[in-house]
């Protein structure tokens, strides 16, 4: 009975362990995050010149950091194509090194190291041209 009491006893602290992974270090992942495209909405122009701007949101947790990137009358489209006012893509670096190509206005940095960081993200047309739209900041991954 002692041996069976024992055994069951050793299964149960050994289950318990499996939930406490390590995670690998040094890679870094993005996950865009989808929004859904309204077909039939409204649209009302105000001006046919107007200036651009760009807007970042950021939150960091544990190692991940959340995104979100607010640009008035601007459509988010798959790298390549002719130029289009109004369209393109963001390009996302980090400590200087571009990280990814975007085509969403909101993602996930995730497996950063510890540290300071510094993070920009820059606007594109289709054709890769610039809009001179470029936001940096740092985070501390803690």
């Amino acid at each position: 009975m002692k041996r069976l009491l024992f055994f069951g006893l050793i299964c149960f602290l050994l289950s318990g362990c499996t939930q406490d992974k390590p995670k690998p270090e040094g890679s870094v992942e993005i996950i865009p995050l989808q929004v859904s495209n309204m077909k039939n909405s409204a649209v009302e122009v105000v001006s046919q010149q107007q200036n651009a701007t760009l807007t970042i949101k950021h939150h960091v947790r544990n190692q991940n950091v959340y995104v979100e990137c607010f640009i008035p009358h601007f459509t988010f489209k798959d790298k390549g194509g002719k130029r289009v006012i109004g369209e393109g893509h963001i390009v996302l670096y980090v400590d200087g090194k571009k990280v990814e190509d975007m085509n969403t206005a909101a993602f996930i940095v995730k497996g950063l190291d510890k540290g300071v960081h510094d993070m920009k993200v820059e606007v594109f047309h289709n054709d890769s041209t610039s809009y001179n739209l470029k936001k940096s900041w740092q985070i501390n991954i803690q």
